[in-house]
């Protein structure tokens, strides 16, 4: 499927959470094997290719097939998105904060894919979906 690379967007997202970065790294790890944090989000995982499928809004899903990259122990990974409405990486960075730790997630040089509605109602759709995946991490490693 072509891509239309014209036309990129690049966005940030982040929030605290009272937890250790290498606990919050875990979670982010392993989130293909156990979604159960991030409530509606349905996985598949081979360890190194990962499918979502993630609440966006009313009916909205978002969905992607992604390779994992870039895994950086206690510190973040990357999400190359190899299938989908957009096309670009997923970057989680954990930046230790007091006593708990920043996830920051940026979205990099997104593109839509040929064909698809347009990028900024797709990127609006995928910050709504990490935003609530985000706060879902958060609930869930403050409420242990």
């Amino acid at each position: 499927m072509p891509i239309l690379a014209e036309v990129t967007v690049n966005t940030s997202d982040e929030i605290f959470v009272d937890a250790e970065p290498a606990e919050v790294y875990r979670a982010l790890l392993t989130f293909g094997k156990d979604p159960s944090w991030w409530p509606g989000a349905r996985t598949t995982s081979d360890g190194k290719h990962l499918g979502v499928v993630a609440p966006a809004g009313g009916l909205s899903r978002l969905r992607f097939a992604a390779t994992v990259d870039h895994v950086r122990p206690d510190e973040g990974l990357t999400w190359v998105f190899d299938e989908g409405e957009l096309h670009g990486r997923g970057e989680w960075w954990l930046e230790p904060f007091k006593d708990g730790t920043i996830v920051h997630y940026y979205l990099i040089e997104a593109a839509k894919a040929s064909g698809a509605r347009g990028l900024d109602a797709l990127v609006d759709k995928h910050r709504v979906a990490i935003r609530r995946g985000m706060n879902a991490l958060k609930d869930f490693m403050e409420g242990r």
